[in-house]
């Protein structure tokens, strides 16, 4: 009681900061970058695995039975019988699928707003003791804590100068970090330098773990990496709704990524990304 007491009356800076760099999540998320020094031997275990008819047939067949027990037939999934919004909705996850070839066309302003609100923009608000208004995301967050940030990287989206951006979700804006094109290399950092060419936005997700783990401690590592699957998810049915394709994409040269956003990889670390553009 006493320990609970004396935590209770810490500063609530110190508490905020009082982690060390070395707490076991930071530890694992930087363990588990690619970098210029790993990316061969990666390389060479993708390949081994995806040239070999063992490893093929086992990737083809991801699932688990237990064949002991007798199972139970489900019913046709809902459907025909719905409101139309549920059936759409049911038609937008059938229809998900990964897309690496894009045809060129720059994606619009109003395609890029969609996106974004839909992926992790505010949706509702509610009231958290002390009078204290939180606003809620379109994405489910562990403790309403809200640790990830999104930037678009658009290499031709209508309109828009050709750049980094930060996405703000306290206004639906978004905030030049550098403008120029970064196709080259954006697509040398995530190892899809064709694909890039013709690729016209990159949404990327970072972390910043803090939020999270002032809560949750070293919980909060593996809250946030839900949620950034959240957000990927929203990500590619929003882009299916709109007629275009997407793939998400986890591999990528971390701290190449973090350079190009402008983030340290530490405090704040690149997560996933998803590539959008329209389809061949």
């Amino acid at each position: 009681m006493n320990i609970l007491k004396k935590t209770a009356r810490k500063d609530p800076l110190v508490l905020l900061f009082e982690e060390t760099i070395t707490s076991p999540q930071e530890i694992s998320h930087e363990a588990s970058k690619l970098n210029h020094a790993n990316i061969r031997g990666f390389r060479r275990r993708m390949q081994r695995v995806l040239g070999q008819e063992f490893f093929l047939k086992r990737i083809a067949q991801a699932y688990k039975t237990y064949p002991t027990i007798q199972s139970i037939a489900l019913p046709k999934p809902l459907a025909a019988s719905q409101p139309p919004l549920a059936q759409a909705l049911f038609e937008i996850i059938a229809g998900r699928r990964s897309c690496r070839a894009y045809d060129g066309s720059a994606v619009t302003q109003d395609q890029l707003s969609t996106v974004l609100q839909n992926s992790y923009g505010i949706t509702g608000r509610a009231m958290l003791p002390f009078k204290i208004e939180q606003r809620l995301r379109a994405a489910p967050s562990g403790g309403g804590l809200y640790p990830l940030e999104v930037y678009a990287a658009c290499f031709d989206v209508e309109g828009i100068t050709p750049g980094i951006y930060h996405y703000r979700t306290i206004d639906h804006h978004i905030e030049p970090i550098k403008l120029g094109q970064f196709r080259d290399e954006f697509g040398r950092a995530f190892f899809y330098e064709e694909m890039f060419q013709k690729l016209p936005l990159l949404v990327i997700i970072t972390g910043v773990l803090k939020r999270s783990s002032i809560k949750y401690n070293e919980r909060a590592y593996r809250f946030m990496l839900l949620e950034a699957g959240h957000v990927g998810q929203n990500l590619c049915l929003s882009a299916t709704a709109l007629k275009l394709g997407s793939v998400m994409l986890g591999g990528f040269m971390d701290d190449d990524v973090s350079t190009l956003l402008g983030v340290d990889g530490l405090q704040e670390a690149a997560l996933y990304s998803a590539a959008i553009g329209g389809t061949q």
